[in-house]
C-alpha cells in the first residue's frame, strides 16, 4: 500500500514539473514574438469627380477608370433612386476601386441636399444601393467688435455670417432698431454654433447661443434656452415684447408724435397723433404684434389703411399704403412681424412714408416712449436651469 502511495506522489510531482517546464517554454517563445501586421486585402483607391457646367452624368463616367460595363451598371442602379439627367454643377461622386481594378463602392453627393446615394458591389457582382443621410459636424464660434458705421458692416468685418447678423438683429428687434439706434462706439458680443454636412460642407444650422449689444447708456443681452426655444436676458425675462420696436425698416422719422404740427399739405396747425416713417415706396410693413384686422380699406386722408386690434385694449394703425399684404382683410388673424402692407403715398401725402399710430382703449399715445414688458418670464424651476446654463457667459465671455 505504501509502495503504491509513493508511486502516486512521484507521478503527480513529475506531472507538475513537466507542466511547469512546458509553460515556461511557451512563455519564452511568446515573449520573443514580434508584431507583424496582417497585409490588407487591398489598398483603397478613391476617384472623385465633380460635375461642371454642361456635364452629362453618364459621359463623366467614361472619363473615370470604370470599364464601360461597370459604368452602365452604376448608371442603371443609380436610376432607381434619382434622376441622373438632373445633376447640377457642384454635385460630385466618388468611386472606390480594389487593387484588381474592380469598383467596390460608389457614392453620389448632391450639392444642395443632406442626402447622398450609396452603391456597394460585392465580389459576386451583386449590388446593394440606397439613399442615406450625411452626418453633421458642429463648430462653436465667438466674435466681438465695435460699431464703426453700421451693425452689418462691423459684424461682417468680424467674419460673422450674414444669416447670423440677421438673426442678431431679429433677437434685439424689440429693444433696438439697428438702422437708427446704432452709434459709433457701440459694442457687440456673440457666440453662435454652425452645423455643416460632412463631405459637402452644406450649412445645416446657424444658431446664436448668446448675444450682447452695449450702448453708451445700456447693455442688452440674450441667451438661447432650448427648453423654451427662445431667448431670455440674464434675469430670465424674454427678450421678445408684445410689440416690435418699429413696423418697418425705415430711413428716418419725418414727423414725430405731437399735438401741434403744421401740416405740409393742408397748410395749418393740427395734432399729429402718430409717427411718420420715411421709406421708399414698396417697403414692406409688418404688424407690430399679434392681432386681428379690423379695417383694411381706403380711409380718407390716410389713403389705403389697415387697423389691427391687439390684446389688452391696444390697436395699431397703418396709413398711406401703396397696397395691402396678402390675405390682409377684415377679420384676418395676423402674427407679429407678418407683412400687412407696403409703403406708399396714397391719401393726403407729400411723398412715400408710413403714418403709424397706436392707441389704447381708443386714446392715441406716443409709441416711441412706450415701455414694453416682456411676453414671458421663466418660472422658478426653469430659471434655475437657465441660470446654470448661462453661467459661463455671466462669468465673462
Amino acid at each position: 500500500m505504501k509502495k503504491i502511495l509513493r508511486k502516486t506522489i512521484f507521478f503527480a510531482a513529475l506531472s507538475i514539473l513537466l507542466s511547469a517546464l512546458v509553460f515556461g517554454f511557451v512563455y519564452w517563445k511568446i515573449s520573443k514574438l514580434e508584431y507583424v501586421p496582417i497585409p490588407a486585402e487591398y489598398d483603397i483607391d478613391i476617384e472623385k469627380v465633380t460635375i461642371s457646367e454642361g456635364d452629362v452624368f453618364v459621359l463623366t463616367l467614361e472619363k473615370t477608370k470604370l470599364s464601360k460595363e461597370h459604368a452602365v451598371e452604376i448608371s442603371a442602379e443609380l436610376k432607381k433612386h434619382m434622376n441622373i439627367g438632373r445633376v447640377i454643377p457642384g454635385d460630385f461622386y466618388e468611386v472606390v476601386y480594389s487593387t484588381a481594378g474592380e469598383w467596390t463602392h460608389f457614392w453620389h453627393y448632391p450639392s444642395k441636399s443632406s442626402d447622398f446615394y450609396s452603391l456597394k458591389r460585392f465580389p459576386d457582382g451583386s449590388i446593394v444601393s440606397g439613399k442615406k443621410t450625411l452626418p453633421s459636424s458642429f463648430q462653436t464660434i465667438k466674435s466681438s467688435g465695435t460699431i464703426e458705421s453700421s451693425l452689418w458692416e462691423s459684424m461682417s468685418a468680424a467674419g460673422v455670417p450674414a444669416a447670423i447678423i440677421v438673426d442678431f438683429a431679429d433677437i434685439f428687434a424689440w429693444q433696438m432698431d439697428f438702422l437708427t439706434d446704432t452709434r459709433k462706439g457701440d459694442e457687440f458680443k456673440i457666440v453662435y454654433r454652425i452645423g455643416t454636412l460632412v463631405k459637402t460642407n452644406v450649412r445645416t444650422e446657424a444658431q446664436i447661443l448668446a448675444a450682447e449689444y452695449k450702448t453708451a447708456s445700456k447693455t442688452y443681452d440674450a441667451f438661447y434656452y432650448k427648453a423654451k426655444d427662445g431667448y431670455f436676458d440674464k434675469d430670465g425675462k424674454s427678450v421678445k415684447s408684445a410689440f416690435l420696436k418699429a413696423p418697418l425698416q425705415f430711413r428716418r422719422i419725418s414727423s414725430h408724435f405731437t399735438t401741434r404740427r403744421f401740416h405740409p399739405v393742408l397748410k395749418y396747425v393740427r395734432a399729429h397723433l402718430g409717427i411718420d416713417y420715411a421709406a421708399p415706396s414698396g417697403t414692406p410693413i409688418s404688424s407690430i404684434g399679434d392681432g386681428t384686422v379690423v379695417k383694411s380699406q381706403r380711409n380718407g386722408g390716410f389713403g389705403h389703411y389697415v387697423e389691427i386690434k391687439h390684446s389688452n385694449g391696444y390697436a395699431s394703425c397703418y396709413g398711406h399704403l401703396s397696397k395691402y399684404g396678402r390675405g390682409i382683410r377684415r377679420g384676418a388673424r395676423v402674427r407679429q412681424g407678418q407683412i400687412i402692407g407696403y409703403v406708399g403715398s396714397t391719401g393726403v401725402s407729400t411723398g412715400p412714408h408710413l403714418d403709424f399710430r397706436i392707441k389704447k382703449n381708443g386714446k392715441f399715445f406716443n409709441y416711441l416712449t412706450m415701455k414694453q414688458p416682456p411676453v414671458t418670464t421663466l418660472s422658478a424651476n426653469d430659471k434655475k436651469e437657465f441660470k446654470a446654463q448661462i453661467q459661463e457667459y455671466e462669468n465673462g465671455w
